[in-house]
């Protein structure tokens, strides 16, 4: 089965550069034809302007002559073109009654243009295509028609035009080369990025440094640099957790030597079973304690799920709890009072359930045998909270902050009677919903474990338990 196929490699250089060639030719393209456009429009105005001081001058001139014309009873004359005007332009002078006054060799004796339209116009005269302008004189007593070939007005394409190719492919060189440059100086700090993350040791997670980075590029050197640290703190945590589980583990197999060594050494079947217990329990104890080492690992490895929490029915769950740890407490003959109102919460199913189950096993252990335990679920306002409370020693007030560090045990407390992992993975549980827990004097004489979280959109009604409602003892 052949792995995941790979998209064709680009350069991001490569495309930037085409990128801004593509650009500057199409930006020369449109500036080439809007210039062509605008010099176009202002060439013909000028010819335009020309035809008319033209025809102007020409209806000024041609009084005179046709003056005399009509007084010597003549009609219509031609005028040679080449002579006058020369042989761009044909011409007609009618009279206001339509009579053709004069006319220019070449030109038809048919108007150019409609009378009734004085001013420019672009006409077929004799299949050529030509620009006409009809201009009264200033007594009205003459209409001027002037007409001139559109291709007249063509500029020929000089060869020597030719040569301006020359610094204009010079031009796109030097742009396309200094183009390649700022493409290549502005990817510098991305190339840096790449070679500092390339060039390094599996264990350097030091920060990136890029100087001169882009503002494009910063938000993907801060996300580096913040996933760099989160790993260096994982690394942190995870060799102090080894470290320090690799020291708390020999106290226990120390233990289990020892008293296997005792067993083998003891004469009597009395003495020998009485090794023996002590034995099973120093291996309880120690296998107690890698199972709580396996669930703060798989805790921490939790943390980065936060976003996939779930609705949980946090009374259901201590309820499940309490079922699974009632042989023990049955065991120590303690009862459990259970005071479960309903209380919705946002979270991890598994890391809420280890959060009870381990404060309900504190009890369990700490509290006395045939003592109380008192667990308490449900809503006040917009919190939802669990309380845990047991009849034991409870714990000093300045020792209530440092319970929470991993493998702390307080000064009165027997190492085989606990690992101090148990209210550390409390801890991590508690930080990974974003809840309190507070500890203080329980009612029943030991101590008091109130975990309050935030309490589920649209959560089941709550309604406070009555205080003559009996609670349910389980024994």
């Amino acid at each position: 089965m052949s792995g995941p196929t790979e998209g064709r490699a680009w350069s991001l250089r490569g495309r930037l550069l085409l990128l801004t060639a593509a650009v500057t030719v199409t930006a020369w393209l449109v500036g080439g034809a809007a210039m062509f456009v605008i010099a176009r429009h202002v060439s013909d105005t000028l010819f335009d302007q020309r035809l008319r001081d033209i025809a102007g001058a020409l209806l000024t001139f041609a009084d005179h002559e046709i003056n005399e014309l009509q007084e010597a009873g003549g009609d219509v004359v031609h005028i040679e073109g080449a002579q006058t005007l020369g042989a761009r332009y044909r011409y007609q002078i009618w009279s206001k009654r339509g009579d053709l006054l004069l006319v220019s060799v070449g030109a038809p004796r048919t108007p150019f243009a409609p009378f009734g339209e004085p001013g420019f116009s672009t006409r077929d005269i004799g299949q050529i295509r030509m620009r006409v302008i009809v201009l009264p004189s200033s007594d009205g007593s003459k209409l001027l028609q002037v007409a001139e070939p559109i291709s007249a007005r063509s500029v020929g394409l000089n060869p020597d035009l030719a040569l301006l190719g020359i610094p204009l492919l010079l031009s796109l060189a030097v742009l396309v080369a200094v183009s390649a440059w700022l493409v290549r100086r502005t990817t510098h700090a991305l190339a840096e990025s790449a070679r500092q993350v390339t060039q390094r040791s599996p264990d350097d997670l030091r920060p990136l440094a890029v100087a001169s980075a882009p503002q494009e590029l910063k938000p993907i050197v801060a996300a580096v640099n913040s996933l760099l640290a989160r790993m260096e703190d994982a690394l942190s945590t995870e060799r102090r957790f080894t470290s320090a589980a690799a020291h708390e583990l020999r106290t226990p197999l120390a233990a289990i030597k020892t008293q296997a060594q005792v067993a083998a050494l003891l004469k009597t079947d009395a003495d020998r079973q009485k090794a023996l217990e002590r034995l099973v329990q120093s291996i309880d104890g120690a296998a107690h304690m890698i199972d709580q080492l396996l669930t703060m690992s798989r805790i921490d490895g939790l943390i980065a799920l936060r976003a996939r929490a779930s609705r949980l029915q946090l009374d259901a769950i201590a309820a499940h709890v309490i079922d699974e740890l009632r042989p023990i407490a049955n065991r120590r003959q303690q009862t459990i009072i259970e005071e479960l109102g309903p209380a919705d919460i946002e979270g991890l199913e598994f890391a809420v359930a280890v959060l009870l189950r381990n404060l309900i096993d504190n009890a369990v252990r700490y509290g006395p045998a045939g003592g109380s335990i008192r667990v308490r679920t449900g809503a006040q306002g917009d919190r939802a909270f669990a309380s845990v409370e047991d009849a034991g020693p409870g714990i000093a007030p300045e020792q209530r902050a440092r319970v929470f560090e991993r493998f702390y045990r307080l000064p009165n407390v027997a190492a085989s009677d606990g690992c101090g992992i148990g209210l550390a993975i409390v801890q991590a549980v508690v930080e990974m919903h974003r809840a309190q827990i507070e500890l203080s004097r329980s009612e029943l004489g030991g101590l008091q474990a109130v975990v309050r979280f935030a309490q589920a959109p649209d959560a089941r009604p709550t309604a406070a338990l009555p205080e003559d409602a009996p609670p349910v003892v389980s024994q």
